[in-house]
């Protein structure tokens, strides 16, 4: 591959990168895998492959894709460069994602009520772009070293105090920052403590890698190459919106037409 096809992909607008939408793809081909095998052991009993068992006991699938959102962040702010703009963009775009949170949480409470979803990876991402916010107006300005290092601070604070937060037992409608009641049980929980850290850790990863909203690193043809290999499943990472509010409707009918599981609504 050309220098010059390189230099035209370093061109294009800062709030896409190739990489990070195959990342992303990535993440979501393994969300749709493992739906499906959590699928089966929710209505069967059926046990997980034992090579889920760092997405079931540490969730590296949902931090990749925090992590990820992060970064996002960080280059679309660079791209908006005034501070109003950030500020009303990112509002709109936390107040729709906890809007849809919030269907989520009223469609699972009536089906399948058990386990029903509080706050999940959506509600967590749309409150943190809106807390986000200050982080995010900061980056543009010039002080780019405490730009650097605010995120990460704050990042590192939350994790610290996530070890405490998350001992403390309480009413339900503190669950979006950690502290529940005993015997709490959700399909899904991101609470703020601890993953809002992963959020500030995404967005200095963010400024680390694509400073101003510009590769650091120049790309060598055969990462180019294999880039555009890959490229395919950038398409899955540009739509990982509306395929995680799909897919699992769809492998659950597709369980249930074929007579694998029964979701007992009939």
């Amino acid at each position: 591959m050309s220098k010059r096809k390189n230099s035209d992909i370093s061109k294009k607008s800062s709030h896409r990168f190739s990489e990070i939408d195959i990342l992303r793809g990535i993440a979501v081909i393994f969300m749709i895998i493992y739906h499906f095998f959590f699928n089966l052991r929710y209505f069967t009993g059926q046990p997980l492959p034992p090579f889920f068992w760092l997405q079931q006991y540490y969730g590296v699938i949902t931090i990749l894709f925090v992590l990820i959102a992060g970064i996002s962040l960080s280059l679309a702010a660079f791209k908006l460069k005034d501070s109003e703009i950030i500020a009303k963009k990112f509002s709109f775009r936390g107040i729709k994602l906890l809007s849809i949170g919030f269907f989520i949480t009223i469609g699972t409470w009536f089906y399948p009520h058990s386990g029903f979803i509080v706050f999940g990876v959506l509600h967590l991402i749309g409150l943190s772009t809106i807390l986000s916010i200050p982080f995010l107006i900061n980056i543009i300005k010039e002080h780019y070293k405490f730009s650097l290092y605010l995120p990460l601070i704050f990042g590192i604070v939350f994790l610290v105090l996530s070890s405490f937060i998350l001992k403390i037992q309480g009413p339900l409608y503190y669950a979006f920052i950690g502290i529940h009641p005993s015997g709490f049980y959700t399909l899904d929980y991101e609470p703020l403590f601890p993953w809002f850290s992963l959020i500030l850790f995404g967005i200095t990863l963010g400024l680390i890698l694509y400073p101003q909203g510009k590769r650091r690193y120049q790309l060598s043809s055969k990462v180019q190459d294999f880039l555009d290999f890959l490229k395919p499943i950038s398409f899955l990472g540009r739509h990982s919106l509306i395929i995680y509010l799909i897919h699992q409707p769809i492998i659950l009918g597709i369980l249930w037409l074929t007579g694998i599981i029964d979701l007992g609504i009939f």
